[in-house]
C-alpha cells in the first residue's frame, strides 16, 4: 500500500471519519485527497495525524508493509535470536543474505550485520578470539568513533561488538554509551539494549579473567532483566554473576545457582547456549554436578 491508502485503512478500521481525523490538523478536503493520493501533507501534518489515530511511525509502516516486517527490521530480529541461541549456521545463512542486500541497496546498516555475523562465527561457541574477527568488527569501530552522539542503532551495535574489545577499550566506550541511552529511556527497546550492555559487559570481563568487574556487571544485569522481565537474558545473567564469584571464593551457593540455571537451558533446547556455559565452567574449573544433557523431544 502507498501512504494515502494506509492512512485510510487505519482511519476505517478506527471508524474515524475524516472529519474527525482531520479535525485541526488540515482541511477535510486535503484529507480526502491525501487518502487518494493526490496530496501529501508536510511531515509535521503526517504525525499529528498518526498520533491522532494512536500508531508509531514503525507501526505505521508495518501496516503500509501489508502486515510484514521491513528487512531491516526482520535482520535485526533474527540476528539478535541467533546470538541469544548461539546458532552459527543461522549466522553463516543471515551473513550472505545480509551482505546481498548491501549489494543491492548499499545500505550501511546491511554491511555491519554482515560483519557482526561473520565476527560472531569467528568466536564460536569456544569464545575465541582472533585476527579475522578483530578485523571485522574494525569498520564498525571506526564507524562508531566517527560519531559524535550515538543514537539506538548505534547503542545497539556497540553492544553488539563487545566481545571483540578489549576491557579497557569497552569500559571506556560504556561510559559514553549508558550516558547517551539514558536520554532513550521512553523507547520501548531502551529495556533491552541496557540490559544487553551490562550482560555483554559481564560476559567480556569473565572471558578476560576480570572477575571483580564481571561480578558487578552482571549483578546490574541480573537486577535489569529482573526489572524488565527478561527471562532468558536472567538466566544468562545469573550463570555470569555465579561463576564470577565462584572464581573470587564467595560462598557455595553459587554452585546452586549454576546447576539450576543449566538445567532451565538443558530443558528449553538452547543447546549452544548450555555448551557455551559449559566451557566457560570447563575453563574456570568449575564442578558443577548436572544431569545428563539431553534436549527434550518437541511434539
Amino acid at each position: 500500500m502507498n501512504f494515502g491508502e494506509t492512512i485510510k485503512q487505519i482511519r476505517t478500521d478506527k471508524n474515524l471519519t475524516q472529519t474527525q481525523l482531520s479535525e485541526g490538523i488540515l482541511a477535510r478536503n486535503h484529507l480526502s485527497q491525501v487518502e487518494n493520493n493526490n496530496y501529501f501533507p508536510s511531515y509535521d501534518r503526517v504525525f499529528m495525524l498518526l498520533d491522532r489515530l494512536n500508531v508509531t511511525f514503525e507501526e505505521f509502516l508495518f501496516v503500509q508493509n501489508d502486515l510484514q516486517p521491513h528487512d531491516k527490521q526482520q535482520f535485526r530480529v533474527e540476528i539478535s535470536d541467533s546470538i541469544n541461541l548461539h546458532d552459527y549456521e543461522q549466522l553463516k545463512h543471515l551473513s550472505k543474505e545480509a551482505y546481498s542486500h548491501y549489494e543491492e541497496t548499499t545500505n550501511i546498516i546491511y554491511y555491519h550485520y554482515t560483519l557482526i555475523c561473520k565476527a560472531l562465527i569467528e568466536y564460536g561457541p569456544d569464545n575465541t578470539i582472533n585476527e579475522a574477527m578483530v578485523q571485522y568488527v574494525a569498520p564498525i569501530k571506526k564507524y562508531l568513533l566517527d560519531m559524535d552522539n550515538w543514537y539506538l542503532y548505534e547503542l545497539k551495535l556497540f553492544s553488539s561488538i563487545l566481545f571483540a574489545l578489549e576491557v579497557e577499550e569497552a569500559v571506556f566506550f560504556s561510559r559514553k554509551a549508558f550516558k547517551r541511552l539514558h536520554a532513550f529511556r521512553c523507547f520501548m527497546e531502551y529495556q533491552h539494549t541496557e540490559q544487553h550492555l551490562y550482560l555483554n559487559l559481564s560476559t567480556l570481563c569473565l572471558e578476560h579473567g576480570d572477575f571483580k568487574a564481571a561480578k558487578d556487571f552482571a549483578k546490574t544485569a541480573v537486577d535489569t532483566a529482573t526489572t524488565y522481565r527478561l527471562i532468558h537474558e536472567k538466566v544468562c545473567s545469573e550463570l555470569n554473576h555465579a561463576i564470577a564469584c565462584i572464581r573470587l571464593g564467595e560462598g557455595s551457593e553459587h554452585y546452586e545457582t549454576i546447576r539450576k540455571n543449566m538445567v532451565v537451558l538443558d530443558y528449553l533446547g538452547f543447546d549452544t547456549l548450555h555448551k557455551h556455559f559449559m566451557l566457560f565452567l570447563k575453563k574456570y574449573e568449575i564442578e558443577v554436578k548436572l544431569p545428563i544433557h539431553k534436549t527434550p523431544t518437541r511434539l
